[in-house]
């Protein structure tokens, strides 16, 4: 029986979240080479929605590989990045491992994941397209994760919400940051405290967004440097500020207290009906459609038909990474396969990750799909469509940092601490001093 090891941060465990693990993943079992049964270590971030899945795909894989176990590891995201980090340090690394940019550029750089080319005898990539390797390509070509689905972040809007309160749903194809602001004020005053037009973000991708519609953004392709100028991310942090001055949002507290929880889509005011829009990972709407008990709107991002160029992206939601110094080889590259490259996974999986890199797996669950996985599929092909501008991975050093830095910059403007330009000024500084050379 294999053994499910979930153990969650503890408030004010200043940051640290630990596994209690029988042993590192190095010495779990026998060597790849020897014909006793191999026990491999996977983690993985995500809701208990994903990690019900998840365990499902590894009863499968177990049963079809009876000589390897698998013992599973998950938690939300933000405890997971903390525990990665700590295991990494302690060379105690999962043998397989979920992973996702800014956070992936680190460990690829400090040659902590292994080069999938090597185990080619195992893990099949050829129905993966080069750009599906985007963030997860060496100097030379290696090769340090493979995708698990194409997703990205984006905007939901509650028309329950909308229609309640009388409110119009703008039009995503041409709304502007002014239609953006004033619907979501619109909201916060008809519903008379009962509901916020906007559920505050406090990550960095509504930033970011904001830079690439100005032609920046927090890095810049093929070079070790900072890519934004503290004025243009200054201009997003005055709107947000705004919006909280004026009531269009949940106050900085409540939104503090919702990101600290996790980010549960049960959780969420979008799911409540107490929010008219909100910023989600759109391969989460269904999660987020369960909890609302009714349809969300995936939109378009605002602001982009007026901007000086579209700022929208796509990109690999999640790849799926071995450790380099894993004793099993062969075994973890038979669960990856198994992982990207298995009908019976990916008809578990569905769109929980993303929609399926590999083409095979995305048109062997099509017919499987739900109204809510279509919304998301359809919103993805569209998203693709639209906006044509690359996306660009952070240099591994500044990666490492970003989502804290960016977070602290932010909650000082919100809590009205510091001015939206030295608030900006103080992020890229904190970027430029952990960009690697």
């Amino acid at each position: 029986m294999r053994t499910s090891i979930k153990k969650l941060l503890a408030a004010g465990a200043a940051g640290a979240m630990l596994f209690s693990l029988a042993a590192c993943g190095g010495d779990s079992a026998s060597s790849d080479d020897e014909s006793g049964p191999v026990t491999i270590r996977f983690a993985w971030w995500g809701s208990d929605t994903r990690a019900k899945a998840q365990e499902k795909v590894i009863d499968a894989f177990e049963k079809a590989n009876p000589n390897i176990k698998v013992e599973t590891e998950t938690s939300n995201y933000d405890d997971y990045i903390t525990k990665l980090s700590t295991s990494a340090a302690a060379d105690d690394l999962p043998d397989v491992m979920t992973m996702i940019d800014p956070f992936m550029a680190d460990y690829m750089d400090n040659g902590s994941l292994l080069d999938l080319n090597e185990v080619s005898d195992n893990l099949d990539l050829s129905k993966f397209s080069k750009d599906t390797f985007s963030g997860a390509t060496g100097a030379d070509g290696e090769k340090y994760g493979v995708s698990m689905g194409v997703s990205s972040h984006g905007l939901v809007i509650n028309t329950k919400v909308f229609e309640k309160y009388g409110v119009e749903v703008p039009n995503d194809d041409t709304w502007s940051w002014d239609d953006f602001e004033n619907a979501a004020k619109q909201i916060s005053e008809k519903s008379g405290g009962e509901a916020v037009g906007y559920s505050i973000d406090m990550t960095e991708q509504l930033g970011r967004l904001w830079l690439r519609q100005n032609g920046e953004d927090y890095g810049i392709k093929g070079k070790e440097q900072v890519g934004f100028k503290p004025e243009t991310l200054a201009k997003f942090y005055t709107l947000e500020k705004k919006m909280i001055d004026e009531g269009a949002t949940n106050t900085a507290d409540q939104a503090q207290e919702l990101f600290a929880a996790g980010n549960a889509p049960e959780q969420q005011l979008i799911s409540q009906d107490k929010a008219g829009i909100a910023l989600i990972s759109m391969n989460q709407i269904g999660q987020f459609e369960q909890a609302a008990g009714h349809e969300l709107k995936p939109v378009m991002w605002p602001g982009e038909t007026q901007a000086k160029e579209r700022g929208g992206w796509t990109k690999q939601g999640t790849f799926v990474s071995i450790n380099a110094n894993t004793k099993h080889k062969a075994a973890a590259a038979k669960l990856v396969n198994f992982l990207v490259n298995n009908e019976e996974s990916a008809k578990i999986m569905g769109l929980d990750r993303g929609v399926p890199a590999n083409p095979d797996m995305a048109k062997a669950i099509e017919s499987q799909l739900s109204d809510s996985d279509k919304r998301f599929a359809d919103w993805v092909t569209k998203l693709q469509k639209v906006n044509t501008q690359e996306y660009t991975n952070m240099n591994a050093g500044a990666a490492t940092v970003i989502t804290e830095a960016y977070g602290r910059a932010h909650e000082s403007v919100m809590f009205g601490k510091a001015t939206p330009l030295d608030a900006a000024k103080s992020f890229k500084s904190e970027l430029q001093q952990a960009v690697t050379q």
